[in-house]
């Protein structure tokens, strides 16, 4: 009898044990991240996809001196630390590889901002910013010498031949390329201004002077908004020997005649010359460059690179020169500037830590200043991602007197400066 009263009531709880374990929700497998080889080190699969992500970025301060050129102004010492972030998402579609990519980075001046931020799409298409495809680079280490490589928005298409040979072809952000366009009195007859400022209210001081013909006025002119995108295209060669690249681009220059309506210019008597207030007028820049880069045996690298700009000055370096000159009596782009640069660098690895390399560059800004630079470099990894950095530059400038762009003299100025970098990788 007790023996049946056991089994009953073991069943009884074997059946309501059943009925419970039924109603308990299903755990579904854990899909932890898996490592993702496809593209390279530093991959992971995002849970749930077939994309593949990857983070990368650095961490950089340095210290250094600097002279200050006669100007108490400039500071002659200096530290300074900054950060990137760099998210990389990468899959394979039907479309071929797709690829997303973009950079954060800050400082300690509290700027923080977007870097590049690209889209390729197989083997063929590039949107975003990203480095212009003119561009070959510059030297090597800390001081890599004045040159346009930068990130650029674009929409770029690439046709690669097989064997390290490729093709580019794209729309570049034209105003990324600007540099200025000065203001020049064109008249045959000279222009009288008055300058007039407030010394004490409601008293004025106002004074009077003449702006000779083929004078520059003292304002340049405006840039007007972009019309065309720069077409930029290049031809390139990548192999074991090292690569080579031939690249040009054309550069709209579109300016607004402007001068001041208020002071310091507040009247103008123009001897029946006239001036032409917000004329706008459009002409053409190009650029063209040529580099070759070498693996001279297994620890040496040396790379040449060369180009010529009329009327894109950008190109060569040049942004904070003038590309074109405006007779500001008819509004009409009178001139464009033209100029060139060649650079030289060497990099020699003395073991796989240890690598120095120099560099030397020339610019010709024609008119406006002729530039040359030499930089040295020194950096050792102390340990896998930690760098240690030690560089310097000198440069000097020799500006022309040019009456039509506002330089009344000829001078010479060098300066040069020094900094100690650690950057830790990851």
């Amino acid at each position: 009898m007790k023996k049946s009263i056991l089994l009953g009531s073991a069943a009884a709880l074997v059946a309501v044990t059943g009925a419970q374990a039924a109603d308990l929700p299903i755990v579904e497998p854990v899909d932890y991240v898996r490592v993702c080889d496809a593209f390279g080190a530093g991959f992971h699969y995002i849970p749930g996809t077939e994309t593949c992500l990857k983070f990368s970025g650095r961490v950089r301060t340095e210290i250094g001196i600097r002279d200050d050129d006669d100007d108490d102004t400039v500071d002659t010492s200096f530290l300074n630390s900054n950060f990137e972030l760099v998210v990389n998402a990468s899959s394979m579609t039907e479309v071929g590889m797709l690829v997303g990519q973009f950079a954060i980075s800050g400082s300690n001046e509290g700027d923080v901002a977007l870097g590049d931020a690209w889209i390729t799409i197989g083997e063929n298409i590039l949107v975003g910013r990203e480095t212009s495809r003119y561009d070959f680079g510059g030297g090597y280490g800390i001081y890599d010498g004045l040159y346009v490589d930068e990130g650029i928005n674009q929409f770029t298409f690439i046709m690669p031949f097989g064997n390290g040979l490729s093709m580019t072809l794209g729309l570049e952000d034209g105003r990324d390329r600007r540099a200025n366009i000065a203001q020049y009195n064109g008249a045959s007859s000279a222009i009288t201004v008055t300058s007039s400022f407030s010394v004490v209210v409601p008293a004025t001081v106002s004074t009077n002077y003449t702006i000779a013909s083929g004078a520059n006025l003292g304002q340049d002119a405006t840039y007007a908004g972009m019309e065309i995108p720069e077409i930029v295209a290049s031809l390139r060669i990548s192999q074991g020997w090292g690569s080579a690249q031939i690249s040009g681009a054309l550069h709209q220059i579109r300016s607004i005649t402007t001068y001041a309506a208020s002071a310091p210019y507040t009247t103008l008597s123009t001897g029946g010359a006239g001036i032409a207030i917000g004329a706008l007028d459009e002409d053409y820049g190009w650029a063209v460059q040529a580099g070759v880069e070498l693996n001279v045996g297994s620890m040496t690298k040396v790379k040449v690179v060369g180009a010529y700009a009329d009327g894109a000055m950008h190109y060569i370096g040049g942004s904070d020169y003038y590309e074109a000159a405006v007779d500001a009596t008819t509004g009409n782009i009178t001139d464009t500037m033209s100029g060139w640069y060649a650079l030289a660098s060497l990099n020699h690895a003395f073991s796989s830590a240890l690598n120095v390399s120099v560099l030397g560059a020339y610019h010709d800004f024609d008119d406006q200043a002729k530039l040359w630079q030499v930089s040295a470099n020194i950096e050792y990894e102390v340990v896998e991602n930690l760098i240690v950095s030690l560089a310097g530059q000198y440069t000097d400038t020799e500006v022309e007197a040019n009456t039509m762009l506002g330089v009344d003299d000829d001078s010479d100025t060098d300066s040069w400066e020094a900094k100690l970098r650690i950057q830790r990788n990851f």
